[in-house]
């Protein structure tokens, strides 16, 4: 459809949910040209599940896995960027990315402020290196007005990671990829949490479609 539109495939970025048929249709995608991008990824195994079956790029939530654990955790209080869960969370990944070779892009986005209320750059700037970063328009513009000195704390020649060897001697199977998500309470939970709203609005869309094709015919 794009090709017949003189749209190359390399403009095209499909978005996919990162459930198991999620990474299995990207890496089929990835094989014929089209890049794609893996979103709701909220534990470590997706993300190195993405990267093994060859995706372009994913998306990792800091903020909504530090909301997990606050709600889990019944804490209040904030925490330091660097224990910050999500925080956490995306050094991991793109430390065992750099360290095993992988290119998928890692591009967090979804923030907040691990100290609470006034330090909203938090997030932002505890992961400042990593590839690239979706940034909402009032975060960029405190980043703007912001005076502070931002240090890159993620850097490929400085690299942090426990991991010896490839999970799965480097490619996972589907056993393997469900058993490790569902021992991750964060990801299992907030993946599901994420399709159920995914779902709620397609529904929305092909409501709203459906309507307007029936008003046209009307009229």
């Amino acid at each position: 459809m794009y090709d017949e539109m003189g749209v190359p495939k390399e403009r095209v970025l499909i978005k996919l949910g990162a459930t198991w048929e999620g990474i299995m249709a990207a890496e089929i995608l990835e094989k014929e040209g089209i890049q794609c991008n893996l979103t709701l990824i909220f534990s470590f195994v997706q993300a190195v599940a993405c990267a093994q079956r060859g995706a372009h790029l994913i998306s990792p939530f800091p903020g909504r896995i530090l909301d997990w654990h606050k709600t889990m955790n019944s804490r209040i209080e904030g925490v330091s960027p660097d224990k910050d869960e999500g925080v956490v969370v995306c050094r991991n990944i793109y430390n065992y990315y750099k360290k095993f070779g992988h290119k998928t892009i890692v591009m967090p986005a979804s923030w907040r402020p691990s100290r609470g209320a006034g330090f909203e750059l938090d997030e932002i700037c505890a992961l400042a290196g990593t590839d690239r970063m979706t940034i909402p328009a009032p975060l960029l513009q405190k980043l703007q007005d912001c005076e502070e000195d931002l240090p890159r704390k993620l850097d490929p020649s400085n690299i942090s990671c426990d991991f010896d060897a490839e999970i799965g001697n480097g490619m996972m199977d589907e056993k393997e990829f469900r058993y490790l998500l569902n021992m991750d309470g964060c990801g299992n939970d907030k993946l599901a949490e994420g399709l159920r709203a995914f779902i709620a609005e397609t529904k929305k869309l092909e409501k709203a479609i459906t309507e307007k094709v029936l008003s046209n015919r009307k009229e």
